[in-house]
């Protein structure tokens, strides 16, 4: 008998950390890493979903922010920001502005699935073993960074919200 309270014990925890990884979507941005600098430590260059390589300072060298966004397909909040960021990448990308989706975890046959279901008009990534999450200390997604050419953080943010959009606009017109 102690063994299954125990093991349910155990389980719920495991599912209560889990649902909270995955952050609400009224959640505020978190302006904690503002003004910081991009650390060497957090260029990366990972394969999108066709194979080809993606690096972060070619993006950031291309246009004058980079949405770099945390996410996973089974995520719900992650889905539910997904159609606000496609109408952020329609309104923005031709003045010098792309999103970045940077998968958590998972294989390339379901976020490609996942994507062409959903319409992401964005490059999305795959960081496999989540290193490139961990050096962001991502601890719960939906999670992204507004990141300008010069490298510079300019908000890091937990949802699709008018700040973000704010931002955004804001960093385009510098």
């Amino acid at each position: 008998m102690r063994i299954s309270t125990r093991f349910f014990s155990i389980v719920f925890l495991g599912l209560f950390l889990f649902v909270m990884g995955c952050t609400g979507s009224d959640a505020r941005p978190s302006r904690v890493r503002d003004s910081g600098q991009l650390q060497e430590t957090q260029k990366f260059v990972l394969n999108d979903l066709t194979g080809r390589s993606v690096a972060l300072d070619d993006l950031l060298k291309k246009n004058k922010a980079v949405l770099i966004n945390f996410w996973a397909t089974w995520c719900p909040p992650c889905r539910e920001e997904i159609p606000g960021l496609i109408d952020l990448q329609k309104k923005f990308s031709g003045r010098s502005f792309t999103i970045l989706g940077v998968d958590a975890g998972e294989s390339q046959v379901k976020v490609s699935a996942f994507a062409e279901r959903a319409g992401i008009n964005y490059p999305v990534v795959l960081d496999s073993d989540m290193a490139v999450s961990g050096r962001y200390s991502v601890y719960g997604i939906p999670t992204s960074f507004l990141i300008s050419s010069t490298g510079k953080i300019l908000g890091e943010y937990h949802a699709y919200t008018p700040e973000l959009i704010e931002d955004v606009q804001k960093a385009l017109a510098s």
